[in-house]
C-alpha cells in the first residue's frame, strides 16, 4: 500500500522540497555494532529518524515495522535510516543488535542508536524536538510515534505522521532531497 501511495505522490511534478526547519546539534552516540556512530557519519546524507525501544509494548514494533517498510520503499536511494532507542539504560548494543536482526535490518543502511540518558535526551529533544516522557506503572515509555527526515547538512526538513499517506509523503521528500 506504501509503495502505491508513493508512486501516486511522485506524480505530483509540482511538489517542491520541504522547508527547512531546524539543525539537528552535532551527536555521537553507539550503534547496534557497538561503533561510535553520530551526525559525523551521516553528514552529507540525507536521513530518517523514529524513536523506540526494544522492550516496547505497544507502538515500537509498528513503528519499526514501518521504518523496514520505508528502506524497502527507498530502496536504490542514498537514504540512511536511524532508530533512536528511547531506553538507553536497557537498550544496549547487543540488545539493540537482537533487535534489528528481528527486523533484517541492514546495517550498512539502517542504524540503532544507544548512549547515556543525557546524550539520548540531547540529540532526540533537544535536538530533533521528539518528546520523550518517563517509563509509567506499565513500563512503557511515552515518545513520539512521528518519524523526522533530516537533509544532508542535518537540518530537519519534515515531521511525518505514522500513517501510510505520512510516510508516503516523507519517501517522496525523501527523494526530492536526494535528487
Amino acid at each position: 500500500m506504501l509503495a502505491t501511495l508513493v508512486l501516486l505522490a511522485a506524480c505530483d511534478e509540482e511538489r517542491e522540497p520541504p522547508p527547512e526547519l531546524l539543525d539537528v546539534p552535532a551527536f555521537e552516540l553507539t550503534s547496534q555494532t557497538d561503533e561510535p556512530f553520530g551526525s559525523a557519519q551521516l553528514q552529507g546524507k540525507v536521513w530518517v529518524a523514529n524513536f523506540m525501544f526494544t522492550t516496547c509494548p505497544t507502538i515500537c514494533p509498528l513503528l519499526t515495522a514501518q521504518m523496514k517498510e520505508l528502506t524497502e520503499t527507498l530502496a536504490g536511494t542514498p537514504v540512511r535510516f536511524v532508530s533512536f532507542s528511547v531506553d538507553p539504560a536497557n537498550d544496549t548494543p547487543e540488545a539493540l543488535s537482537r533487535y534489528a536482526a528481528g527486523y533484517d535490518a541492514d546495517p550498512s543502511r539502517w542504524t540503532f542508536l544507544t548512549g547515556d540518558n543525557d546524550a539520548i535526551e540531547e540529540v532526540v529533544v533537544r535536538g530533533l524536538r521528539v518528546h520523550v516522557g518517563d517509563r509509567d506503572e506499565t513500563g512503557n515509555i511515552l515518545h513520539g510515534s512521528h518519524f523526522v527526515l533530516v537533509d544532508g547538512t542535518g537540518t530537519i526538513r519534515g515531521y511525518y505522521e505514522s500513517t501510510p499517506e505520512g510516510l508516503a509523503d516523507l519517501a517522496t521528500d525523501a527523494r526530492l532531497l536526494t535528487e
